[in-house]
């Protein structure tokens, strides 16, 4: 007979295999949207951001993405025409840093038919209705807002990827889905048009950071957030 703990093992390792993601070595569109130019200039270095031992949050949204992209194509387009020729996962190119190479990214879902850019973001019922309440000019809170400008700027950036390189979007939905939800309710969206002129900012921001670095600006004289998950998180531990 296995023993429990071993059979603990086995299932925690089918968890913890890496993933195309994890691998990644270049930033994408999720690292230099981040508003902490502080980790971003760090990721920029290939730095690690160090080993994050509350790992199931983010474990559950791959799992939530992948679920996500295998039943789009089984959708009723008669019902749904919005899927047909749907976009998923399709790398793009979103500029060229000198000195350091190519940045691409991999939008969740485009629907090339309404000219509109999905990025699925999982959360909590409780972080959901921050959000919420921040969405809709009801509170003021720091981290949610914090939340916000990143997965703002990241759609944009994503947007702007996809124009630049033939596809036309012109609104952008962050979908969240509550990990610990249980009905309707617990999907709900963020819909927002493409800024353009937002999008380049985010651009130039980054070349900016990287041209600091290049010309010997140290790590810690860059900018930390005080809201910034790696910084209170990672850091910390």
């Amino acid at each position: 007979m296995i023993t429990s703990d071993r059979i603990k093992d086995l299932s925690l390792s089918l968890f913890k295999q890496e993933s195309a993601r994890d691998k990644q070595k270049k930033i994408g569109a999720s690292d230099f949207s981040d508003p902490c130019e502080y980790h971003l200039a760090k990721k920029l270095l290939g730095q690690s951001t160090g080993e994050f031992k509350y790992w199931m949050g983010a474990k559950l949204g791959t799992a939530t993405h992948e679920f996500l992209e295998t039943r789009i194509p089984l959708s009723d387009f008669s019902e749904y025409p919005e899927f047909e020729g749907a976009l998923i996962e399709q790398t793009i190119t979103l500029g060229e840093l000198d000195g350091y190479g190519v940045i691409k990214s991999k939008p969740d879902l485009v629907l090339v038919k309404g000219d509109h850019l999905i990025d699925w973001k999982t959360s909590k019922r409780d972080k959901s209705k921050k959000l919420q309440n921040v969405i809709h000019g009801l509170s003021e809170d720091a981290e949610s807002t914090y939340t916000l400008k990143k997965y703002f700027a990241q759609a944009q950036i994503y947007a702007w990827g996809l124009n630049n390189s033939g596809v036309k979007v012109d609104a952008c939905s962050l979908v969240f889905i509550n990990r610990d939800g249980t009905y309707d309710p617990d999907v709900w969206d963020w819909t927002f048009p493409y800024q353009e002129d937002f999008a380049v900012s985010m651009w130039v921001r980054l070349e900016r950071i990287w041209k600091d670095l290049q010309d010997g600006r140290e790590i810690e004289s860059f900018e930390r957030e005080p809201f910034c998950f790696n910084c209170k998180v990672l850091d910390a531990a």
